[in-house]
């Protein structure tokens, strides 16, 4: 992916960051990528059994509906949440069958 070297010896990308302003309920959408392709071959494929393969990913963090309601309400942000959420997405599963 363009920007974003793996660095890591286990394939995975580092983290991208946060641009969360907490203070005012905000973010910026400016890190990330705004799509992704890839190509990814199983090192194990047997076509002899049953597979299946799903794509997970993350979307950069954002305000967590508590620190907006605390920004919007003029209250202080609760101590016990996080004040940023880092959402997940899972693809539908590709299915292979022998």
């Amino acid at each position: 992916m363009v920007g974003r070297p793996q660095t890591r010896s286990d394939g995975k990308l580092p983290a991208v960051g946060n641009t969360v302003d907490v203070q005012d309920a905000s973010y910026t959408n400016t890190i990330g990528a705004p799509y992704l392709t890839a190509h990814w071959k199983d090192p194990r494929f047997d076509p002899d059994q049953h597979a299946f393969y799903y794509v997970r990913v993350l979307e950069i963090p954002t305000p967590r509906w508590t620190t907006y309601d605390a920004k919007q309400l003029g209250v202080r942000l609760p101590e016990d949440v996080p004040a940023s959420i880092q959402e997940r997405a899972y693809s539908s599963p590709v299915w292979y069958t022998p």
